[in-house]
């Protein structure tokens, strides 16, 4: 790609002076100036990079066979090929995420078909597998119960025991792929995989070689910007550096009214990957974000982090290697006159696996957690309000081929001591079957534990007379699931789960005795059942179809007569999901990309959520470097309820996208 050379100042002079460039009179000139600056850069000094780069990985096609053949790493800890794993397990591939449109991590989890998600704000989602999706006291979402990941660090708050989605940025250009396992994943990877694990795995700095630069401006995102180089360091190292700006409009209350939830982000951060060897390599990343989002009509929430985690890998072999990976991680965050808390969190984990003969091979591991927690208290209160948390934890697992390529057995546990609890054990049993290569049969029973948060144990809202306990045990599950596989033909392949889990010690709010307020305790259990099936679907080698279909049937109960929950607000889930996704490839290089979904009525919503359907739609151009798009998302109707007060509307953008 050739660009006339630009001297910066010109650049600087643009972005000042153009009427529509300027900040206070458009809210794309932040994006605009940046993805342009970054551009002109690239022309001037650096060579037009080959062919080969072009395309990155994200555009790479893969046969239905090649992805039941991707290696996934998320239910042993691994690799294994997805088609052979004892687990309900969903990839959602770079060049799925590149095709949806998706603007922000959480509607790129929207294609995964084995989770439920809901949006409930401009900049907050209900997002969970197998249920519990909770509603907190604003009747925003706080599922307690799924674990995620983004290369290997945990973005999780004790705060709460939950995910804040709104601080977890990733451009999503550098999504290698992303692994959803749902059900139990305790044993490997600690407390709070209770229902489920979302991995996110971002591409080697290898792999992103070159500049990629891309823009948008629209109704819901209003603008969005984004620029990332890549480049060779050594003979044996590479460095990629990006940066991310996107602008967010609110959505609608149930009267019509705007809801004060505008939001933006800034994020920049950086990885770096070396091979000094064949046996070794390092890798060395890191972030920094900061946003600002309406609270009220007249206040912001403001909210900033930082991250930088390293990772050293020796492998001797397929079967054999060593890890060991650090990470700090901070995030603050303060609510007007409601609540403030910083939260730097220090994280060890070691890792070996090692074959002890043919047909046994054992990965065991450890690490050690420091969260020191800071509040400012105002209507909500933490007591104390600085607290520092440990974990320390410790796992085995043992895989064993009973008979080669057919049959294995996998049995282990994890040991965990948290400040909350004390000594928690999560063990688990799995068994997969391949008859041929072509059908996988497994099964598995886990045992998984929701370790207490802050806001169970510390919190104090005085307005409610209401208080945490520091007797809170951990929420438990035990965990039967039974799973089939298959690729019956080359253009068609499919997956079946089915899972039962029982509960006990779920969290309640029980009456204080004598009745002067409010508790919380550990008195209600419970049994949830469903079905998760998945397929893919290649009419022609131009087309493909991905479906999913998800069905949950929850039966919670209270075992204390001091009890005030109402089961089913703990369980606000839909029974019922179905998800279609159609990739087609048309002539002249044009592509439609079509996402439609049903979700059922939420039982407990308070207003009253109704059943919907909806679909995201993707019109593109792409030749060579230059990608543009036009995309539109849930375009069904004007606007729809999903979860809480807010509607979401119809949202439209226009993307221009460069790679070179």
């Amino acid at each position: 790609m050739n660009i006339a050379p630009v001297h910066p100042r010109t650049v600087r002079r643009t972005c000042r002076h153009s009427p529509s460039l300027r900040p206070r009179h458009h809210r794309f000139s932040l994006s605009a100036c940046l993805v342009l600056g970054l551009a002109v850069g690239a022309g001037r000094a650096f060579p037009q990079a080959p062919d080969s780069l072009l395309a990155p990985s994200a555009l790479k096609k893969l046969s239905l066979e090649q992805l039941m053949a991707i290696e996934v790493t998320s239910v042993s800890k691994r690799p294994e090929k997805l088609s052979e794993t004892a687990s309900a397990i969903e990839v959602i591939t770079a060049d799925e995420i590149r095709r949806s449109g998706a603007s922000v991590l959480p509607e790129a989890l929207r294609l995964a078909l084995n989770l439920q998600l809901e949006q409930s704000k401009s900049y907050d989602w209900a997002l969970t597998t197998r249920g519990f999706n909770t509603p907190d006291f604003a009747n925003s979402p706080r599922a307690n119960k799924l674990l995620v990941l983004i290369d290997g660090r945990t973005v999780y708050t004790p705060l709460f025991a939950g995910v804040l989605w709104d601080a977890q940025g990733v451009l999503l250009e550098d999504i290698d792929r992303i692994e959803i396992v749902s059900g139990p994943g305790g044993t490997l990877w600690g407390a709070n995989a209770v229902n489920g694990v979302i991995n996110i795995i971002t591409k080697n700095a290898g792999d992103t070689r070159g500049w990629y630069a891309s823009g948008a401006v629209g109704s819901l995102l209003q603008d969005f910007g984004a620029a990332r180089y890549g480049t060779s360091v050594g003979r044996h190292g590479a460095l990629r550096l990006f940066g991310q700006r996107l602008d967010h409009n609110r959505t609608t209350l149930a009267n019509g009214n705007d809801a004060p939830d505008q939001w933006h982000t800034t994020q920049g951060g950086f990885r770096s990957d070396w091979s000094p060897s064949e046996r070794d390599t390092w890798t060395l990343q890191g972030d920094g974000y900061i946003g600002r989002e309406q609270f009220t009509a007249d206040r912001n929430t403001v909210f900033n982090g930082q991250n930088l985690l390293g990772r050293w890998t020796r492998t001797w072999s397929g079967e054999s290697a060593l890890q060991v990976q650090v990470y700090f991680d901070r995030t603050w965050r303060h609510y007007p006159d409601i609540f403030a808390e910083d939260l730097q969190t220090y994280d060890i984990d070691l890792q070996h696996r090692f074959p002890v003969s043919r047909s046994n091979s054992v990965i065991w591991g450890g690490g050690f957690r420091l969260m020191r927690d800071q509040v400012e208290n105002g209507l909500f209160i933490l007591d104390p309000a600085h607290r520092t948390l440990q974990l320390y934890s410790g796992f085995v697992q043992d895989q064993i081929t009973v008979v080669p390529d057919r049959l294995k057995f996998t049995v282990g546990t994890k040991v965990e001591h948290n400040s909350f609890s004390g000594f928690e054990v999560q063990p688990s049993a799995r068994v997969a079957w391949t008859p041929d290569r072509r059908q996988t049969v497994w099964g598995a029973v886990s045992r998984a534990v929701r370790s207490p948060s802050r806001a169970d144990t510390d919190f104090r809202f005085p307005l409610a007379n209401l208080s945490g306990t520091p007797d809170f045990k951990s929420e438990k599950v035990i965990a039967y699931e039974l799973g089939y596989r298959a690729l019956p033909t080359e253009r068609l392949s499919l997956s079946l789960a089915g899972f039962v889990n029982d509960y006990d010690d779920l969290r309640t709010m029980n009456l204080l005795n004598p009745p002067t307020g409010f508790v919380y305790a550990n008195d209600m259990e419970g049994r949830t059942w469903g079905l998760e099936f998945a397929a893919n679907f290649q009419p022609a080698a131009w087309w493909r179809l991905r479906a999913g279909y998800i069905h949950l049937n929850e039966d919670l109960t209270v075992t204390s007569q001091r009890a005030v929950t109402v089961p089913t607000d703990e369980a606000n889930d839909p029974a019922d999901q179905i998800l279609v996704h159609s990739i087609l490839d048309l002539p002249s290089h044009w592509q439609l990309d079509v996402v439609g979904r049903y979700v059922s009525e939420l039982p407990a919503a308070t207003p009253n959520v109704d059943n919907y359907f909806t679909f995201d739609a993707r019109l593109a151009w792409q030749y060579r470097q230059l990608e543009l798009a036009v995309i539109g998302h849930n375009l069904a109707e004007k606007e729809h309820g999903e979860f809480g007060t807010q509607t979401i509307p119809r949202s439209v953008y226009g993307k221009v996208a460069l790679r070179w």
